[in-house]
């Protein structure tokens, strides 16, 4: 049996009215304040997913949000599997280069390693001119920073401060 809203213009009472089919629901009916037609309103909906299918296997895992199908959320989980994987390997391969250079005699860290062009997933130690030229651009964009930040509280000072 459906259940319709109904809403006076004039007065503004609201009723619900339940009828016995749809094609029987009034688009207008009397006030029972005032008298004038009362208009019939969109309501939200009275219903719940029910998803009989996948009930059927029995007790799923909780759904993570970002869909209402298990299989979906499967495959998401085998992309994040996927992707720690490939982070463990760059993490693997950043310790072998390490150790390979720590065996030739050099004091390097994660810090000194940069990736190969040539796409192999392997890792080099940081030249010395490309570490100078690093360090350098680092060095100029603290100076820039400093620079704008002092700016930037000289700005936010009262005029008539630190004068006599």
């Amino acid at each position: 049996m459906p259940v319709y809203e109904y809403l006076c213009v004039e007065c503004g009472l609201k009723v619900e009215k339940l009828w016995k089919r749809v094609s029987t629901a009034k688009p207008t009916i009397p006030c029972e304040v005032c008298g004038t037609d009362m208009r019939k309103c969109v309501t939200s909906a009275n219903f719940a997913f029910k998803h009989p299918a996948s009930q059927t296997r029995g007790t799923l895992p909780p759904n993570t949000g970002t869909s209402d199908d298990h299989n979906f959320d499967k495959a998401i989980g085998r992309d994040a599997e996927m992707k720690w994987k490939q982070v463990e390997q760059r993490d693997s391969e950043k310790s072998r280069s390490i150790r390979h250079a720590r065996e030739e005699g050099q004091a390097v860290t994660r810090d000194h390693l940069v990736p190969r062009m040539d796409g192999s997933g392997e890792y080099r130690v940081i030249t010395e001119p490309e570490r100078q030229k690093t360090n350098a651009n680092r060095e100029t964009a603290f100076q820039i920073a400093h620079a704008a930040k002092e700016q930037g509280a000289k700005s936010k000072k009262p005029s008539g401060e630190g004068s006599p």
